[in-house]
């Protein structure tokens, strides 16, 4: 018996090796899975911000300023029309998702969230039909479009998140850059071979097929969670908004400091003033999106876990570095944009944009200052401090729509651009010092 005993051990231990190199070989296998998943999404986000700024670039050279507003004005009515179906109520589901994937719940989740939305997005289409209406530009495009893309982006949205949750960040990036970028070629040739069809709908056209295109294929991706039908429970939408209550209200009133401007400087200056405006808020958005692709969203899971385990120190490191990264990036990509976007409107020959290029440097500075905004904003949220931003955002954020409405019928684009100076400035000294009176 001892003998056997003995020779099982031997036989471990000699397996024990081997154990030990396949265990490594399957980790480096599993390092090197990852990175190239992470090369590929850095790719597919970088293509997708490139067919993003090709197409403003195309669509502002060949068709003239009222269609590009119309086009910025339609983008913003979906955006907005998104955060509210959605009721942030995604901040709830994936983390569920997350909790129960073991256990098989997943499914639950996942099925009441996107009835949860159909049901919500019924509601809210006549809604979004009257504000065209408001607008004046309810005869200038198809809305029946209008409204399927705005379903189709609102699923599009949550499948790509709910593919990030699963671990599946190459299929969730893939889905985002159907429904971003993939489809703009389609409307671009349209536009060069001049087609019959009007701008507009020749844009929304393009952009239906994107959406259809990305939904057929994240829900092909979540299949295994839709085989069992679930029963919804009211229940489920209770427990769902009230943990998203804080962040719906946060993004909801950011999206008004984001874009309220465009509506403003619509119903005072018309289209073509959109169009300028909504220009040149592309490109400075841009060095945002890619300083949060670049830096803040690397850093931020090691911020979340530094604040989870209340380490200051570690806490205070990343928040530095972040901070640094942040605005090395940002004044750089600022820089070079100050430079060549004066070179790309000589090219494009168009005066009607050139005349307003210092709007551009205006957005430009605040956009850096947003991005430091961005930083002490993500440190309050790792904090769990999100009825303190929802209490900023509920001040500041009515008070700069007030300053836009006085304001912009005096100084047109020029005044709104200043205005989101100014918001970004007092948003991100008033976050700052709340965050520093909490360190004390």
């Amino acid at each position: 018996m001892m003998r056997r005993t003995l020779s099982e051990s031997v036989v471990r231990l000699a397996g024990a090796p081997r154990r030990l190199f396949e265990g490594r070989a399957a980790g480096l296998i599993k390092g090197r899975h990852a990175a190239v998943a992470g090369l590929i999404s850095i790719g597919l986000r970088a293509f997708l911000l490139f067919g993003k700024f090709a197409f403003i670039v195309v669509l502002a050279k060949f068709t003239d300023t009222s269609t590009v507003g119309i086009y910025a004005l339609l983008v913003t009515i979906v955006t907005i029309a998104i955060y509210i179906i959605g009721l942030e109520i995604h901040t709830f589901t994936t983390r569920e998702i997350v909790s129960d994937h073991s256990s098989g719940h997943g499914g639950v989740h996942i099925q009441s969230h996107l009835l949860t939305l159909a049901g919500i997005f019924g509601i809210a289409v006549p809604i979004v039909w009257g504000f065209t209406f408001w607008l004046g530009i309810a005869g200038k495009f198809n809305f029946l479009l209008l409204a399927a893309i705005i379903l189709l982006e609102t699923f599009g949205q949550e499948l790509g998140r709910y593919l990030l949750v699963l671990s599946r960040p190459v299929a969730s990036n893939l889905l985002q850059f159907i429904r971003g970028a993939a489809w703009m070629p389609f409307p671009i040739i349209m536009l060069l071979t001049g087609h019959r069809v009007a701008p507009v709908d020749t844009i929304l056209l393009g952009w239906l097929g994107g959406g259809i295109l990305a939904c057929l294929f994240g829900f092909w991706s979540i299949r295994a969670y839709l085989r069992t039908l679930h029963p919804y429970r009211l229940a489920w939408l209770s427990r769902a908004f009230f943990s998203a209550r804080h962040y719906f209200v946060v993004a909801m009133l950011t999206q008004v400091q984001y874009y309220s401007d465009r509506f403003i400087v619509q119903r005072v200056m018309g289209e073509a003033a959109v169009g300028v405006l909504s220009f040149y808020q592309s490109f400075a958005n841009t060095m945002v999106t890619f300083v949060q692709t670049g830096v803040i969203s690397v850093m931020l899971p090691r911020l979340l876990l530094a604040a989870k385990q209340d380490d200051r120190a570690a806490e205070s490191r990343v928040r530095r570095a972040m901070f640094g990264w942040a605005m090395v990036l940002a004044v750089s990509i600022s820089g070079s944009l100050a430079i060549g976007l004066p070179f790309l409107l000589r090219q494009m020959n168009k005066m009607a944009y050139v005349a307003d290029l210092p709007v551009f440097y205006v957005l430009l500075f605040g956009n850096v200052i947003l991005v430091a905004g961005l930083v002490v904003h993500l440190s309050l949220y790792a904090r769990r401090r999100d009825s303190d931003l929802m209490r900023v955002s509920l001040i500041l954020i009515p008070l700069a729509l007030l300053v836009n409405i006085l304001i912009v019928p005096l100084l047109g684009i020029a005044g709104a651009a200043c205005t989101f100076v100014a918001t970004a400035v007092l948003d991100f000294l008033v976050k700052y010092w709340l965050l520093t009176r909490q360190r004390r």
